[in-house]
């Protein structure tokens, strides 16, 4: 593996080897000089952005200042997006509006109508809510309570030992989800609650990348409706730009003596991979943040294991949730429990066996340990 030096112009190192390496400054200009490295002091460029210059729906961006067409035959699936019955009513968003980015409403596009994007990103391919609900607050909760949610996919998809699928089913059917978690849970949230600002800035610091964040995110067609996503953060430009993901582990309950990952755990696999699925982006920036030192690895969207997964997830909330919700709502909770999944599913040991194999492929970008930073080839 060859190291790369935290002076070294390192932008190419980072691009797929099957696409067109670009200068990431050409493409994402920052609205300050980019942060200086933690162990030179010395001016760094952006790590560049990954995929292709088109996506599948025509949406063409060029140096992040772009006119994008929309054809007058194509229907806007991903580029408009319908109104949540679940927000609130005075805080309504139709997509991700970065802060000097003006967009039209789409109500049915017009012969060759155009969208100007001055910088950030282009409105993304999901639902949003407003990026002031700080997550797991009220709101926050309240969002998620009738949506499959990434973070909760290793739990549906049977990973875990115990009753952990049960448990998440419950809180589906019948509590609160806010009041669902034990104390070490909550001790092990908290702790990457208040973690997670300094990791996001400390990424941000390393790589030279603007973070755009946002509040809760609903996948954009009508017949997944039912999954939604929290990332830490966009990169980039849709479509060609990626998601952050920020993980603070909490070591036991001895995060101070915590280490960074060295290899990425493959539990964290379907949360990923349905983050990139919902945002519909191709590729995830997980970084690992401890108090002595942090990791990042860049995870690659991979079709063929969502497909695998849906499956399961599909069983989970069709086959278990929805029937046991409508039971409750007519009063047959007796009905609604026999309803309740079994700790694993069929498929779940082939969903675990695939996700080890992806955890295998992301690759380490860079690591950091007592403020000397390494990037990687």
């Amino acid at each position: 593996m060859r190291v790369i030096s935290t002076s070294t112009r390192c932008c190419c190192s980072l691009s797929s080897p099957n696409q067109r390496t670009r200068m990431c400054s050409t493409i994402f200009p920052l609205e300050q000089p980019a942060l200086a490295s933690l162990a030179t002091g010395r001016r760094r460029p952006p790590l560049p952005l990954h995929g292709p210059e088109r996506s599948a729906r025509g949406i063409r961006i060029l140096q992040c200042m772009t006119i994008v067409g929309l054809s007058s035959q194509g229907q806007m699936n991903h580029a408009y997006f319908t109104r949540s019955k679940l927000l609130p009513s005075r805080k309504n968003y139709e997509g991700y509006i970065p802060r000097t980015c003006t967009i039209p409403s789409f109500p049915t596009p017009s012969p060759s109508p155009s969208i100007l994007c001055t910088n950030s990103v282009l409105p993304i391919s999901a639902s949003l809510t407003s990026s002031d609900a700080p997550q797991r607050s009220d709101e926050w909760f309240a969002l998620r309570k009738d949506k499959l949610t990434t973070s909760s996919f290793s739990t549906a998809l049977g990973f875990w030992k115990g009753n952990r699928r049960s448990e998440l089913w419950h809180q589906k059917v019948f509590e609160p989800e806010a009041d669902s978690f034990d104390t070490a849970a909550k001790a092990a949230m908290a702790w990457g609650v208040n973690q997670e600002a300094d990791a996001i800035e400390q990424y941000k610091s390393i790589t030279g990348r603007d973070v755009s964040l946002l509040g809760f995110a609903i996948h954009a067609e009508a017949k997944f409706g039912w999954l939604g996503a929290s990332p830490d953060g966009l990169l980039g430009c849709h479509p060609d730009g990626g998601i952050l993901e920020v993980k603070c582990p909490y070591n036991k309950g001895k995060p101070e003596l915590g280490l960074p990952w060295q290899a990425v755990p493959y539990y964290y696999m379907p949360q990923v991979q349905g983050q990139m699925e919902v945002m519909d982006r191709d590729w995830v920036d997980l970084y690992c943040w401890t108090p002595n030192g942090s990791t990042l690895f860049r995870v690659l969207r991979d079709r063929d294991y969502w497909g695998l997964m849906l499956r399961v997830l599909g069983d989970f909330w069709w086959g278990s949730v929805v029937p046991a919700r409508e039971a409750v709502s007519t009063g047959r909770e007796a009905v609604a429990r026999s309803f309740e999944p079994k700790p694993k599913h069929e498929l779940t040991g082939f969903v675990i066996g695939r996700s080890r194999k992806l955890a295998g492929e992301a690759r380490l970008i860079c690591r950091d340990i007592g403020g000397h930073v390494e990037f990687f080839r």
